[in-house]
């Protein structure tokens, strides 16, 4: 598993304001089916500071990849989804 590290602002949290325990682990829509003794950091999971975690709501059951194109458009101010 990767360590805290927001999806969007990307600063860790050693150089954030904010604990590691501060960040929340979100889980999106899973495109990949792992075997049973995988381990690792799933595809379809993504690191959220306090500041951008609400950006995540209503947007789990996308991919991972989708959901973060909307955030993106979000924060730019922009309706762009991905078409």
């Amino acid at each position: 598993m990767m360590p805290p590290n927001c999806a969007l602002c990307r600063v860790p949290p050693q150089l954030s304001e904010f604990e590691s325990k501060d960040f929340t682990l979100v889980y999106f829509r899973s495109t990949v089916t792992y075997p049973d003794d995988w381990a690792g950091h799933p595809e379809n999971a993504e690191w959220f500071c306090p500041t951008h975690l609400p950006l995540t709501e209503g947007l789990t059951h996308l991919p991972a990849l989708d959901a973060m194109r909307l955030i993106t458009a979000k924060l730019r101010g922009t309706t762009d989804q991905g078409s």
